[in-house]
């Protein structure tokens, strides 16, 4: 059951995109009283400047960039310890 929602949503058949049919927009409740006319002409610009799955890449390139960094410092870390460790032990 859901209980108290109230949104408008904008549905945008033409994405212009050959993967996605349509788009549905959830229009923030301090713009619904915009008109329609600016709201489908806000919808349309949003979609084509729509890099698509483009941020997904960009986090993955990010991530996997961190991950070789954090290991490689942890390495280090790792065996100037236990270098020091060593020459404690001698």
């Amino acid at each position: 059951m859901i209980k108290g929602v109230n949104r408008q949503i904008i549905e945008v058949t033409e994405t212009g995109n050959e993967y996605f049919e349509r788009a549905f927009l959830v229009v923030r409740p301090s713009f619904a009283d915009t008109v329609q006319g600016r709201l489908h002409d806000e919808a349309r610009r949003f979609l084509r400047n729509a890099q698509g799955y483009s941020g997904l890449k960009i986090n993955r390139a990010r991530n996997l960039k961190n991950m070789i960094i954090r290991g490689c410092s942890y390495g280090a870390a790792g065996a100037l310890i236990g270098a020091l460790l060593m020459s404690l032990v001698r």
